[in-house]
């Protein structure tokens, strides 16, 4: 159940993610400029557990400011992309009206309000959400309700997500140790004046702000899918992730935009997909 102490929390979430975007435009994480010439956001891991969007009713959930969801909508998908962030959208509605991208649509909404704020029940062949998200959600059950209420019967959901493994470890001198993180209860607090974009050490100044999070296990996603009604058909861990969280952390020789810890010794990423039952 989300809590009114929840969507305060929330509230104040949105509020950071609407600086949180503005400053991720000149960011060389997401390297607009060369997105605009035509590159593609999506990796490997991504576009694998996906697959063919072309023709497909495809539902972004959580977009922040729309790459992936316009890499999808340039691979013939129809797209629907979501966020709660209006300065993020707004980023994205531009970005797709300067592409002449014209198969997606923005939507303005919180997850959890999201069959109120969109007619569309049913309706998606595919709803995809990708790389921090389910962290910013303080019910996962509610979540996947949401989820099986927009897919079609045979429709599937993809989850291409951070490992929460990630969130046991710390790094101190160089060293990954361990931290009670993982099973701690939620909601947790942080103070920000970075953002992300710029890796670990040159992140773009915002001014302060409080985030709040919510714990998640593997576990948890499983459960809450399984609970909405959903099949779940595959699942995968992999030694990679979309960008550097510890120094210690190097590029991947394989793909470009993609990190690793040298001997593979952690899973940095995990897929999931879910199927309604036709």
């Amino acid at each position: 159940m989300v809590t009114t102490t929840d969507r305060e929390l929330m509230d104040t979430n949105q509020q950071g993610w609407n600086k949180l975007a503005v400053a991720n435009v000149n960011s060389s994480y997401y390297e607009l400029d060369t997105f605009r010439q035509g590159r593609s956001s999506l990796r490997s891991l991504e576009k694998e557990t996906v697959g063919d969007v072309e023709g497909r009713k495809l539902l972004h959930m959580q977009c922040h400011i729309g790459l992936n969801a316009i890499s999808w909508a340039r691979l013939g998908a129809n797209v629907t992309a979501v966020d709660f962030a209006q300065e993020a959208l707004e980023i994205g509605r531009d970005l797709a009206r300067h592409l002449e991208v014209d198969n997606i649509e923005f939507v303005h909404s919180n997850v959890f309000d999201l069959p109120k704020n969109l007619d569309a029940e049913g309706q998606f062949d595919i709803i995809y959400t990708d790389y921090g998200v389910l962290s910013w959600l303080p019910d996962l059950n509610e979540w996947a309700k949401v989820i099986a209420h927009f897919l079609k019967p045979g429709g599937a959901f993809h989850l291409v997500e951070i490992h929460p493994i990630l969130g046991a470890f710390e790094e101190v001198d160089g060293q990954l140790r361990p931290r009670s993180e993982l099973f701690k209860q939620g909601p947790t607090g942080i103070e920000i004046s970075a953002t992300y974009g710029d890796g670990i050490d040159g992140a773009p100044e915002v001014e302060m702000l409080t985030e709040y999070s919510w714990p998640w296990n593997v576990s948890k996603v499983v459960t809450a899918l399984l609970k909405a009604g959903l099949r779940i058909e595959a699942m995968r861990e992999v030694p990679v992730d979309c960008r550097q969280r510890f120094s210690v952390m190097v590029p991947d020789a394989a793909e470009e935009g993609c990190w690793r810890i040298p001997g593979d010794p952690l899973p940095l990423s995990v897929s999931c997909t879910a199927v309604k039952p036709a």
